[in-house]
């Protein structure tokens, strides 16, 4: 199977688990400590994710935030890959 890497060339796939951990954990602090990051770093990766899917992704909430319909998408496609990448990594250690 063929994948096309210029597609990641100037995609920081690290950016994919600070998306993922935000929207687990609904707060970009609580991602932050889950992460043992900076709460500042959080939101500059989710700038980044902002730009890249052109859309807000999350919404100020009450307490945290809220996926943006096009967040649910993505996460909806990307967890099954990240626990896939997950398996694969922890069984081939």
């Amino acid at each position: 199977m063929a994948i096309n890497e210029k597609c990641f060339i100037d995609f920081n796939l690290n950016l994919m688990t600070t998306f993922i951990v935000v929207y687990r954990e609904c707060s970009v602090s609580r991602a932050a400590l889950c992460l043992g990051v900076k709460q500042p770093a959080v939101s500059n990766s989710l700038a980044q994710l902002r730009l890249h899917f052109r859309d807000r992704l999350f919404l100020r909430a009450e307490h945290g935030v809220r996926p943006t319909a096009k967040a649910i998408k993505i996460a909806t496609a990307l967890i099954p890959v990240m626990n896939r990448i997950e398996s694969l990594l922890v069984a081939n250690r």
